[in-house]
């Protein structure tokens, strides 16, 4: 039982199928996702991936949550187990054992093990035994539950601390790694010529998953402007990423190589001398088999994180903290040395006992039915069912509609066949709307000038100046909040900003229809927004990219612009002076591109 959220859960369980089957076993790969109806499992894994993309902070705090309360796992299993039950069983009705690769199954597999243990529920319970493997190198309460047989972890502390959790056998194996990554090296000088890499290069294997999320950016520019280093960067699927990354190679004249989705990771990671990852899972364990070091850097929120501080106390990573011990890390680690050989040392060393051997067993002794569950731990669970479901409902309120408002549902779109135009709105500060200069310059791009409430009553004459000028405006919302003005509850906020849009038309004496709170929305938002007839805007980037890179801290950087796109150019991050020479580059970036600007107004 694994799923397709990226590719990493997937690889792992069709390496443990090739293990089974070359035993002589009989093995089903099955998709969790496709046990919910309606497709509700494609839906989650695409929202998964734009709160990673969008609203990563999102994805972290629901997975700290599990930490803080773990009780409420048990009753989501419980509530998850309602609309995957019939398939999963159904799937299973032939089978001797079944083994979860993914963390979610692993609850809900856990509950249908539980249920032998109430008597008029037994006709709906899995009576197989169950196996869980744990792809994650750190520790995470959701890849454990007590109705689990039998949990397999790549490392003992792992294996350890799920033991402590369920009472339940829990033991370290090997990572779940193709063979050919064990014969990596052979493939090193045919895919070096491949990639025209030269004698002597140091090549740095850049990868951030499947889906090629992350600071990816910022690790290239960091490795490229290091005379020596070469970095190879694997996109994933991510095409858009891979064409943005070659327009920056091609316009900085860096030296690298900057890849799509290959079948031959097994090749690159022969060919290159470090990796520098930010997802853990199963690039790292590939890593490791092939004989490559490994380092962490901007690990992905959630997972990502855990897994890297975890490997790196292991031993068997380096969590990169800056650009610059980055790339010291990566030169102490692409040739010879004692801390290369210690690491790989580590790294070999996971990989001592096969999981497929463990699963085998599993299913020839069986398991006896679990105990029944005493009234006290019935009680419990029914509380925390009841405290869950509340916990679900506001996140939804909050968090949920924020992820969904970034992927683009229930806010304003670009109308259809508009043709080579994106939407500009420009934020900006107090200093900036008294500023002439800035006027002038946000008049003649065709863009919103995006002012909070509490900006525009400071400078009333310079918004009546952007009006009678023909500037369009719109509010940015109340402003304030991130000074601790204004209130601090979603619904609150979502009445102050709503009520921002008269402020502004009353000082600009025209008409406000857009509302560009600059936060994450709530349903509360979308709910005020949609009562007063308001366009809700949440753009799609905003600019400048953050100055967090190798490039100087003073660059603002601009992506590369997309037609039917939203961005938001955030003045409260610069100063006048800046903001004039990023619009002026935006347009002219635009004119190379063939593009126009429109106000937010235009949108639908």
């Amino acid at each position: 039982m694994s799923a397709t959220v990226g590719a990493g859960d997937q690889g792992n369980a069709r390496e443990l199928a090739r293990r089974l089957t070359q035993q002589g076993h009989r093995v089903e790969v099955r998709d969790f996702l496709d046990a919910a109806p309606l497709g509700i499992g494609r839906a989650l894994s695409r929202s998964y991936e734009a709160e990673l993309r969008h609203a990563p902070w999102t994805y972290e705090l629901m997975f700290s949550l599990w930490y803080k309360m773990p009780f409420l796992l048990p009753p989501l299993a419980a509530f998850l187990s309602l609309f995957t039950s019939r398939p999963i069983l159904r799937w299973a009705r032939q089978a001797d054992v079944v083994v979860s690769t993914y963390p979610v199954a692993t609850q809900v597999l856990g509950h249908l093990r539980t249920r032998t243990r109430r008597r008029w529920r037994r006709h709906s319970a899995l009576r197989v035994p169950v196996a869980n493997f744990i792809t994650d190198f750190g520790y995470h309460p959701f890849w454990a539950h007590d109705g689990i047989d039998l949990n397999l972890a790549v490392h003992p502390s792992t294996a350890a601390a799920v033991r402590r959790r369920t009472g339940k056998p829990s033991i370290s194996c090997e990572p779940l790694v193709a063979p050919s990554f064990h014969a990596a090296a052979a493939k090193r000088e045919r895919v070096r010529a491949s990639l025209s890499l030269e004698d002597g290069e140091l090549a740095v294997l850049v990868s951030s998953g499947s889906w090629g999320v992350g600071d990816v950016r910022e690790t290239l520019e960091l490795l490229a402007r290091r005379p020596g280093l070469v970095p190879v960067v694997a996109c994933g699927t991510n095409t858009l990423l891979q064409r943005q990354l070659q327009e920056l190679v091609e316009a900085k004249a860096y030296r690298a190589v900057v890849l799509g989705w290959t079948d031959d990771m097994a090749g690159l990671m022969g060919a290159c001398d470090v990796l520098v990852e930010n997802a853990g899972g199963l690039t790292s364990y590939e890593a490791m088999r092939s004989g490559l070091p490994l380092i962490s850097f901007r690990p992905l929120a959630g997972h990502g994180r855990r897994s890297a501080i975890a490997m790196t106390e292991a031993g068997i990573s380096y969590l990169a903290k800056d650009g610059q011990s980055l790339v010291e890390r990566v030169e102490a680690l692409g040739g010879p040395g004692p801390a290369r050989d210690r690491q790989l040392a580590a790294a070999a060393a996971l990989f001592s006992h096969n999981a497929s051997l463990e699963v085998a067993q599993l299913a020839l002794s069986g398991v006896p039915p679990l105990p029944r569950l005493r009234p006290a731990v019935r009680i419990a669970r029914s509380a925390a069912a009841a405290a869950l479901a509340g916990a679900l409902g506001w996140s939804g309120l909050t968090a949920g509609v924020g992820v969904a408002a970034a992927a683009g549902i229930g806010v304003a779109h670009p109308p259809r066949n508009a043709g080579n135009v994106f939407y500009l709105g420009v934020r900006l500060s107090p200093s900036e709307l008294v500023n002439p200069a800035v006027r002038t310059t946000v008049s003649s791009l065709d863009a919103s000038a995006v002012l909070s409430a509490s900006v525009a009553n400071r400078a009333p004459g310079a918004v009546r100046a952007l009006a009678t000028g023909g500037t369009d405006l719109e509010s940015g919302g109340w402003g304030g909040y991130q000074h601790g003005r204004g209130p601090w509850a979603p619904w609150a906020q979502a009445l102050w900003d709503s009520r921002s849009v008269h402020v502004l038309g009353s000082v600009a004496d025209q008409s406000v229809q857009v509302l560009c709170p600059g936060r994450s929305l709530t349903a509360f938002d979308l709910i005020d927004a949609n009562s007063r007839h308001l366009l809700m805007v949440v753009p799609d980037a905003t600019l400048p990219l953050s100055p967090a890179g190798p490039y100087p801290r003073d660059e603002l950087a601009l992506p590369l612009l997309k037609p039917d796109h939203i961005y938001e150019v955030n003045g409260l991050r610069t100063s006048p002076s800046q903001l004039v020479v990023l619009l002026n580059e935006l347009r002219g970036q635009a004119a190379g591109q063939g593009l126009a600007g429109r106000p937010l107004a235009a949108l639908q």
